[in-house]
């Protein structure tokens, strides 16, 4: 046996590492796939625990002995981090409905379950065997848990997504040390070592839809918590970046450039220059048509990126800009090309980094432009509808918030994508203006909008005073001018009859139904729905046959919003169905043998049902908080990693609370209503706190979504092991774990599709009616019969298993 403090420090690094895996994996996905994976990962980390558990339970049954079996778990642990972070890295991820694509998904899903396993497997062990009392055992797992969710914060950045992972692989390796010194550990400590060292090794080359990322030179290259960014070497280039262009624009001479991309697909142009005077060019963009009208005042910008729309806002002669940038590497690189691209060092410029929302609900700026251009990533706008960073500046709360920073006459200014033939993203973008509008009280939206588009982009402007004459006067002569498209103005019809259903709604509901007819969802996105990008009508996910082939006949594969969100449909649901098989891999085999026992390892069919429906119920509940809290927190890696940290903690003491709480059967059913109707008030808490915390640093914000997490991983942290208590903890164990972790994974896909149709509180009532089901269907229903505690792996193997 092991001894105390090694027991307790093996206990506290698998925690850890495993956590953080979950974390990096979800980075790394970002990169070589589509944001809409990220979600998937905590499905598969569930899976892998149970199999784990299992595992664990099934060693000690057959009198393995306890210190040379966690050695090659640990070991195994290491090894399947540096395999799975290698076959992640190079297997070229695609999102078309054909056999290699699934087969590469799959390839994917199942190397990275194989640490997960390993790791699940080596804490129910400690749990159970440990030699350390339990309560001890469950306070070092979930301090190190908590941890390790933080631990992306502080290794990504000095090092690379997959050189992090080698990290937790090197780690993992020299963690069996601390029971036995074996060559095949040394191994593998110095293959994760050797990655670190040449991080050219497992460097990314292959991004979205396996396209490479390495054929550009990289002069600068970071990671952070929130994206991996590259930038080129300034080069000459015989046209400037234009998104709107106008016909008229005539090229002189050479445009020194550096292009700097986002998770390796979405980029921003950073220009070369000695006075912003000289950049004429920005006169012949639609995107700035609003420091047409207004050239004067505070100009702010939401998203600088490479600074192009800063620059812009000095060249048009605003005496101050104001810009807001989430990715602080964005910054960093803006100071290290300051002798080509001198705009951080201008007086006139102040760039702050945050995201929009909470640095203008802190500061009392008033703009006369508050301009925002195509701030996404392209992964959020094909197919990252599901959880992508800029879905917080999409949604009429946003909006509201930045009409007030806007002057009573001036402008706030979206640039979106735009195809005359598919509006999509343009007739979204109107909705939401109207929606705004009306929310202000205005009784004719029409005089307040104006849509200027170029063949593949349009630009509205939305004033919170109706548009003068005068400014319809500079408005047609841009149209004239520039060779633009002038969609919406004031005192004309639109040409489009969507676009004319849109500007005629005069409420909420109408401006949802006017896109139906096209297909389109044209509601207005909000905080509780923030998926602006995600343009299908809900229909489409009850009919995706339909949806591929309206991909096939409009608009083939790839390009554009409408395709990438049926390949982000095909892809999430691709991917859940490798999670599906690999879970009926692990965990059928058990099910099936407890389905076949001659006595059966559950009381009763309600057993089953109960034990169901906590698994489907806490994925739906985990999804749904991380979705919410995005918006409130600001970018998908803080909420991930804040709902994570406070679940894992909250469950755990909830579980090890569950015995003086839950003392008869009675009692499971009370905590379970007692969730169901906690889960079901807690989009009402969440809307109510988020508006007053607006302003709140990061900090506070974090802390009160912790708390919300961590109220409700409480009484959820209970639920599992209470019912457990009440079966013959012998048989009914691993039945129990593996239907628990079969609907998990089913409830994982169920909160992703109903969230985007239906909006996340929906998601937090069917989690809440699945713990309702629990109450109804728990113990107190259950034929009685002898309980046994079982062994103590069984039991630990349990409650370490929920806790996660």
């Amino acid at each position: 046996m092991i001894d105390r403090r090694r027991t307790v420090a093996l206990l506290a690094l698998t925690a850890a590492v495993i956590v953080a895996q979950e974390v990096l994996l979800t980075r790394v996905l970002s990169v070589t796939t589509w944001y809409s994976l990220a979600f998937v990962v905590i499905n598969l980390a569930m899976l892998g625990l149970t199999a784990g558990s299992l595992q664990a339970a099934r060693a000690e049954r057959d009198g393995k002995e306890l210190e040379p079996w966690l050695a090659r778990r640990m070991i195994v642990l290491g090894a399947g981090l540096l395999a799975a972070d290698a076959i992640t890295v190079f297997t070229p991820l695609s999102f078309h409905a054909n056999v290699h694509a699934f087969a590469s998904m799959l390839v994917v899903v199942g190397a990275n379950t194989i640490p997960l396993i390993a790791g699940g497997g080596v804490i129910a062990r400690i749990m159970s065997r440990g030699g350390v009392p339990i309560p001890v055992l469950y306070a070092v797992d979930l301090v190190a848990a908590a941890a390790g969710a933080l631990m992306p914060l502080a290794i990504l950045g000095p090092l690379s997504g997959p050189s992090a992972i080698a990290l937790l692989a090197a780690i993992s390796a020299a963690g069996s040390w601390l029971i036995a010194r074996r060559r095949s550990s040394f191994i593998v400590v110095i293959a994760a070592l050797a990655v670190i060292a040449v991080p050219s090794a497992f460097r990314i080359h292959l991004a979205k839809d396996g396209a490479f990322i390495d054929t550009e030179q990289h002069v600068i290259e970071m990671w952070n918590p929130l994206s991996y960014v590259y930038a080129t070497r300034f080069a000459p280039q015989r046209l400037p970046v234009l998104w709107a262009a106008s016909p008229r624009f005539v090229p002189r001479g050479a445009y020194s450039t550096s292009v700097v991309k986002i998770d390796a697909d979405a980029w921003t142009p950073i220009h070369a220059y000695r006075d912003p005077a000289e950049l004429t060019f920005f006169r012949y963009d639609g995107v700035f048509a609003a420091h047409w009208l207004r050239p004067r005042g505070t100009a702010c910008v939401i998203g600088t990126g490479g600074g192009r729309d800063v620059l812009a806002a000095l060249h048009f002669g605003h005496p101050r800009v104001f810009g807001i940038e989430i990715n602080p590497a964005m910054n960093a690189i803006l100071r290290r090309v300051a002798d080509a691209s001198p705009l951080i060092r201008d007086p006139r410029v102040q760039i702050v980094t945050g995201d929009g929302r909470a640095v203008l609900a802190r500061t009392n700026v008033q703009c006369s432009v508050l301009q925002a251009s195509l701030i996404d990533t392209w992964a959020a706008t094909s197919a990252g509808a599901f959880a992508h960073t800029e879905a917080t500046v999409y949604t009429r709360e946003a909006w509201s918030l930045f009409l007030q920073r806007v002057e009573p006459d001036g402008i706030l200014t979206f640039s979106r994508w735009y195809n005359p033939q598919h509006i999509g993203e343009t007739a979204r973008l109107i909705s939401l203006s109207v929606a705004s509008l009306l929310d202000r009280g205005v009784k004719n939206p029409r005089d307040h909008l104006a849509v200027l588009a170029s063949t593949r982009c349009a630009t509205i402007l939305v004033s919170p005073r109706a548009f003068s004459p005068v400014d319809r006067a500079a408005l047609e002569r841009l149209e004239r001018d520039l060779q633009l498209t002038l969609l919406v103005a004031p005192g004309r019809r639109a040409a489009d009859p969507l676009i004319e259903r849109l500007l005629d709604a005069d409420s909420i509901r109408a401006l949802k139904v006017a896109g139906l007819p096209s297909g389109l969802d044209t509601s207005a996105p909000t905080d509780d729905r923030p998926f602006f990008f995600q343009l299908l009508a809900p229909r489409a996910w009850i009919h995706p046959i339909s949806a591929m082939r309206t991909l096939r006949q409009s608009y083939g594969v790839g390009g554009g919003v409408i395709p990438g969100n049926v390949t982000a449909m095909i892809g999430m649901m691709l991917m859940l169905l490798a999670v599906t098989i690999i879970g009926a891999i692990l965990l059928g085999p058990t099910l099936v043998a407890s389905l076949r026992s001659p006595t059966p390892p559950l009381p009763g069919v309600s057993a089953w049902i109960y034990f169901g429906a906590l698994g489907a119920g806490f994925m739906i509940a985990e999804i749904a908080f991380m979705q919410r809290m995005h918006v409130v927190l600001g970018h998908p890696t803080y909420s991930l990693i804040v709902v994570l940290a406070s679940l894992l903690v909250a469950t755990g003491i909830g579980s090890a609370l569950s015995t003086t709480v839950i003392r008869s059967r009675a009692d499971v059913s009370v905590v379970a209503g007692a969730a169901a109707v906690l889960l079901a008030i807690l989009p009402l808490v969440i809307g109510s706190l988020a508006p007053v915390t607006a302003d709140a640093p990061l900090s506070v914000r974090a802390s009160w979504t912790g708390s919300c997490a961590a109220g409700a991983g409480l009484l959820l942290g209970m639920l599992f092991p209470s019912g457990l208590r009440f079966t013959n903890r012998e048989r009914g164990a691993p039945a129990a774990l593996a239907v628990n972790g079969v609907t998990s994974v089913l409830g994982g896909g169920a909160a992703v599709m109903v969230s985007v149709t239906q909006g996340i509180p929906a998601s937090f009532m069917l989690a809440a009616f699945c713990y309702l089901v629990a109450a109804l269907a728990g113990p107190f229903r259950w034929r009685s019969e002898e309980i046994t505690h079982g062994s103590a792996t069984t039991a630990a193997a349990d409650d370490s298993h929920h806790a996660r």
